[in-house]
């Protein structure tokens, strides 16, 4: 991943632009719009049972405990690459989302327009960002800045729309009782404030110049390519 690492993985799963990636062109791979959707599918219901899980403490009554275990995975993962930006876009994401599902009316109207007033925004400057790249020719030393804002939106946008139907699963499962989503509500917008609150501790003061952030990504690529290569390895001289 270009922002972030795989400690999200559980969280926001495989962004949509990797997946499109990875499958690389429909003509050959054969995997078209339909088997897309169906891995966006699976990807939304394995996130909505990892959410359900990590809420059901408080869903137990043991509140404390749960906000406790909450804050300590928040102290871990805002401080791994990137990892600010990414937790408190998934904290706002966790808290509009559940607003919308249990707010009244007024708040569910407020959380709404919140929401998709970040994606616009977010979705206006993918634009400009792919606008630019366009002019200067391509990813070039001149072009990195519009490259990482067109990134980091696509990011943002996949997060608030992903996590706006993992959410959703989860407040509106109709295989457990109101008392119980009523619950569920809560604790994901306590999830989502002390998520979207979390600041770095050992990168406060960093601030991350464009190439920094480039070069980044590139180190974090190339230690999994490695690791999966003495994966391989490893596997190729266990079967013979």
């Amino acid at each position: 991943m270009l922002f972030g690492s795989d400690a999200f993985d559980d969280y926001i799963g495989r962004l949509q632009v990797v997946t499109q990636t990875m499958a690389g062109d429909p003509r050959e791979t054969k995997i078209d719009a339909s088997k897309m959707a169906e891995l966006e599918r699976r990807r939304v219901v394995r996130l909505a049972l990892k959410l359900r899980d990590r809420i059901q403490k408080w869903v137990d009554g043991r509140e404390e405990g749960a906000k406790a275990e909450w804050q300590a995975e928040a102290d871990k993962l805002v401080e791994v690459r990137y990892g600010e930006e990414i937790l408190n876009a998934i904290g706002a994401s966790y808290r509009l989302s559940s607003v919308q599902c249990t707010g009244s009316w007024s708040e569910g109207m407020e959380a709404k327009i919140s929401e998709h007033e970040t994606t616009m925004e977010a979705t206006r400057n993918a634009m400009k960002g792919a606008q630019n790249m366009q002019a200067g020719g391509g990813v070039g030393e001149d072009q990195l800045p519009s490259y990482i804002e067109l990134m980091w939106n696509v990011t943002v946008i996949d997060i608030t729309t992903t996590l706006r139907e993992v959410v959703f699963k989860v407040l509106l499962d109709k295989s457990v009782d109101d008392d119980t989503r009523k619950k569920r509500a809560a604790a994901v917008k306590a999830l989502g404030d002390i998520f979207e609150n979390a600041k770095s501790k050992k990168l406060a003061k960093d601030k991350r110049s464009t190439r920094a952030l480039y070069q980044s990504a590139a180190a974090a690529a190339m230690e999994a390519t490695l690791a999966k290569m003495r994966e391989e390895e490893g596997m190729t001289t266990v079967d013979e």
